[in-house]
């Protein structure tokens, strides 16, 4: 169960690191088409495109539950101390 634990923690971290990068690097390639440039002082998150939170919500919330999972079975399987 320890390792179940640690496998479920760390893959929904990664899960979440790399759903996380996907947004960054999509705003980051739209805010490159954009006319003027882009630089890293006018970057900014755009939250009002639902379309790309659609996408990005998903994995980033299954991430968020598989380690929340991991955790819970790792609390689950401590030791009780009397």
């Amino acid at each position: 169960m320890r390792r179940a634990s640690w496998l479920l923690i760390g893959g929904g971290a990664v899960l979440c690191l790399v759903t996380f990068a996907g947004w960054v690097g999509l705003n980051l390639f739209a805010c490159g088409l954009a006319s003027g440039g882009c630089s890293l002082s006018r970057f900014r998150f755009r939250w009002e495109d639902t379309e790309a939170l659609m996408v990005f919500i998903a994995p980033f919330m299954l991430g968020c539950v598989l380690a929340a999972i991991g955790v819970i079975l790792r609390i689950s399987d401590r030791p009780r101390q009397r």
